[in-house]
C-alpha cells in the first residue's frame, strides 16, 4: 500500500501542472475575460486601461512558447505570463488580487476556516443522516420507514440547494421574527454561538441534500448484502440481529459507500459556494465567485489549482479506504 500512495502522490505535481495549464490557456483565451475593463469599469478611458494592462502583466506574451504566422511556425517568447507565475508559485509567492492587491496567501489562510467549518459540519451531517437511513431503509424494505426514507431522498435530491437556502433566510424571518445572521462572518474561537448561527443553518440544509443521494445508494447496497448467503448463516448461527448489520452486511457493502462518501465531499465542497454567496459567509467559495466576476486571474488560477489538490487527494483516501472495507483488496 506504501509503494500504491508514493506512485499516486507522485503523479500529483503532473497533475496539478496540467491543470494550471489548461486554466492559464482557457482564462486568456476566453472572448469577455479582460480583466482591466472590470476593474476599472466602463468609465475608464483606453489610455487608463492599457495602462492597467501593462501594470498587470497582460500584454506580455502567455506561454513560453506560441504559434504564430501562415505557415505556422513557433515562436519563442521571453518574460511570458505563464512562466513568471509558475515561477513564483514554486517559491512560494501565489501573487496578489487584482482587485485589493492583497497576497492571496493571506486572503486564502483568513477564508479557509470558515469554508473548512461548513463543508466538515456538512459532510458529517451527510454520512450520519445517509448512512442510518439506508440501513434503515433497507431493513425495513417496502415498509412504512422505507417509503418515507425514499420519499425524502427524492425530495432532498429534487430541489435546489439555492432555493432551500433562500427559503431559510425568509421563513424564520417572517414566522418568527428571527433573522439569519447573514455575513457576520465570526470565527468558531472568537464567539462560538454567533459562529454556529451563522454555519449551521447552512451546514444542515448542505448536509441534507447531500445525504439524500448517499440514502439511496446504502440502501441498494444493503439489501444486495442482506440477501447474501453469509449473512443468512451469519442469523442462522445466532448471531445479534445488529452485529449480523454492522459487522456483515454494513461492511461488506462498503466500498460502493466510500465512494460516494467521497463524492459527496467534493459535491459539498463545490455546493458551499452557493451556501457561502447567499449568506454572505467570507470563505473560499465566496471569494471565488466574487473574483469570477471581476475576472481576477490570479485567484481563479490559485483556487483551481486548490481545488484539484483537495479532489485528488479525497480521491486517494477513498481508493485506500477500500483495503479497510474489503481485505481481500491489494495494492502494488
Amino acid at each position: 500500500m506504501l509503494r500504491y500512495t508514493i506512485r499516486r502522490l507522485l503523479w500529483l505535481p503532473v497533475i496539478l501542472l496540467g491543470v494550471s495549464i489548461i486554466t492559464f490557456a482557457m482564462l486568456r483565451g476566453l472572448p469577455g475575460q479582460d480583466p482591466a475593463t472590470r476593474i476599472a469599469g466602463g468609465q475608464a478611458t483606453e489610455e487608463q486601461l492599457e495602462e492597467l494592462r501593462e501594470r498587470l502583466g497582460l500584454n506580455d506574451p502567455v506561454f513560453p512558447v506560441s504559434i504564430v504566422g501562415s505557415p505556422p511556425f513557433i515562436q519563442f517568447n521571453e518574460n511570458d505570463q505563464y512562466t513568471q507565475w509558475l515561477r513564483d508559485v514554486l517559491s512560494g509567492d501565489f501573487g496578489n488580487t487584482y482587485q485589493s492587491q492583497r497576497p492571496i496567501r493571506d486572503e486564502f489562510i483568513d477564508r479557509l476556516p470558515l469554508s473548512f467549518q461548513l463543508v466538515l459540519i456538512s459532510v458529517t451531517i451527510s454520512v450520519i443522516l445517509g448512512i442510518g437511513f439506508g440501513v434503515i431503509s433497507a431493513i425495513f424494505r417496502n415498509r412504512g420507514p422505507d417509503y418515507g426514507i425514499r420519499g425524502f431522498a427524492v425530495l432532498g435530491a429534487s430541489v435546489p440547494d439555492f432555493f432551500l437556502l433562500a427559503l431559510l433566510i425568509v421563513i424564520p424571518s417572517y414566522l418568527w421574527r428571527y433573522s439569519i445572521p447573514v455575513g457576520d462572518n465570526v470565527g468558531l474561537f472568537e464567539d462560538p454561538v454567533r459562529n454556529m448561527r451563522l454555519i449551521m443553518p447552512a451546514a444542515i440544509i448542505l448536509g441534507v441534500t447531500g445525504a439524500a443521494p448517499l440514502m439511496r445508494l446504502v440502501r441498494t447496497s444493503m439489501l444486495e448484502v442482506l440477501r447474501s448467503d453469509y449473512v443468512r448463516t451469519a442469523r442462522a448461527k445466532g448471531l445479534n440481529r445488529n452485529t449480523v448489520i454492522v459487522s456483515h452486511a454494513l461492511r461488506n457493502a462498503g466500498t460502493p459507500i466510500l465512494t460516494a462518501m467521497g463524492t459527496a465531499f467534493i459535491a459539498l465542497f463545490g455546493g458551499s459556494i452557493i451556501a457561502e454567496r447567499v449568506l454572505s459567509i467570507r470563505g473560499i467559495g465566496l471569494w471565488f465567485f466574487e473574483s469570477t466576476l471581476i475576472a481576477d486571474l490570479p485567484v481563479i488560477q490559485f483556487l483551481a489549482i486548490y481545488t484539484a489538490a483537495v479532489v485528488i487527494i479525497v480521491n486517494l483516501i477513498v481508493d485506500l479506504s477500500y483495503a479497510w472495507a474489503d481485505p481481500r483488496i491489494r495494492y502494488s
